[in-house]
């Protein structure tokens, strides 16, 4: 029989020292999580805000974290004419939020929510300070960011590590395709490092993803090619969708688009459920919070798989 022995630490250090040195930061700075989700509970939980601001549509899961402390929410309502972006008329109800989710590029519209940093830095501003804990933050949640060649131009990894009321979360799960191993980490001021990790569940990452993230952040050649495999592909796939009638997509810096369908016969579940018997899934987007059953996200895959979605598309529509 043979036996493996695993030496755990309460602290991940060597995956916390890759980190700090891929982004060029302190160590003091990083909280590794069990997946981003985790880390979204864990801020929710040590904070525990009054009141949470959050966008519409974005990631489900702000709303069920601020539900699980009963935490009042307000939304703002991303609007279709506007791409889905915020705009300056968002910006009167920031001050009065405890804490500000914001998913920079967003889930599921597949944009940059706000292309200048600047203005998101603005909306820190506006939150106040969370100096001592008072929980007056903003969350960027950058989960998507890595794929942008020029993500150093976006993220504010940067600004957070000096901003007292500032959060950037990143993820190994989209990019760097991990979600089954469950590692993320968010970067912060050292303070909110600190007053996280006294509420931080001990042992919340596992040996397995900490060696994997390690190696894959070392991996320069598959990074180099997934940015040009899927905006080769993405750029494909929004070519194509342009010349079939009746499906609308939206401009995205990701790995998947979101597209309304414009056919007033054909639901998000209707098409569906063609394509699931055509054995091709698609993301049902009528769930999302500000979007409804004539939206529907599909992801950027090889050509070969592209090329068959688009084929299947033209088909059943």
């Amino acid at each position: 029989m043979i036996e493996f022995y695993i030496i755990l630490t309460p602290k991940p250090r060597s995956i916390i020292q890759k980190i700090a040195k891929y982004w060029g930061i302190n160590e003091q700075n990083i909280l590794l999580g069990n997946g981003c989700v985790e880390l979204i509970y864990l801020i929710m939980s040590a904070y525990r805000p009054k009141t949470s601001l959050i966008p519409a549509p974005t990631f489900s899961e702000y709303e069920r974290a601020a539900k699980s402390v009963k935490s009042k929410i307000q939304f703002l309502k991303l609007k279709e004419k506007d791409d889905f972006r915020l705009n300056l008329s968002h910006f009167s109800q920031i001050g009065k939020a405890d804490i500000l989710f914001l998913c920079n590029p967003n889930n599921p519209t597949g944009n940059l929510i706000l292309e200048d940093y600047r203005a998101i830095e603005r909306l820190s501003n506006k939150s106040n300070s969370c100096a001592q804990g008072t929980g007056k933050l903003l969350v960027v949640d950058e989960a998507f960011m890595d794929f942008l060649p020029n993500e150093k131009n976006h993220t504010l990894i940067w600004r957070a590590i000096e901003n007292r009321n500032m959060i950037v979360l990143r993820t190994f799960t989209k990019f760097f395709c991990l979600p089954g191993l469950r590692i993320g980490y968010l970067i912060a001021h050292k303070e909110i490092i600190n007053k996280l990790n006294r509420h931080r569940p001990p042992w919340n990452t596992n040996t397995f993803a900490q060696i994997a993230a390690e190696l894959i952040l070392n991996d320069k050649e598959y990074i180099k090619n997934t940015y040009r495999a899927i905006k080769e592909e993405r750029e494909f796939l929004s070519g194509e969708l342009a010349k079939i009638n009746g499906l609308r997509f939206y401009p995205s810096v990701t790995n998947f688009l979101l597209i309304k369908i414009g056919d007033k016969d054909i639901t998000s579940s209707v098409l569906v459920k063609k394509l699931i018997k055509r054995k091709i899934l698609i993301r049902d987007c009528s769930n999302f919070r500000g979007l409804n059953n004539k939206f529907i996200r599909i992801a950027v895959r090889s050509h070969k798989e592209n090329l068959k979605l688009i084929a299947t598309l033209k088909e059943v529509l």
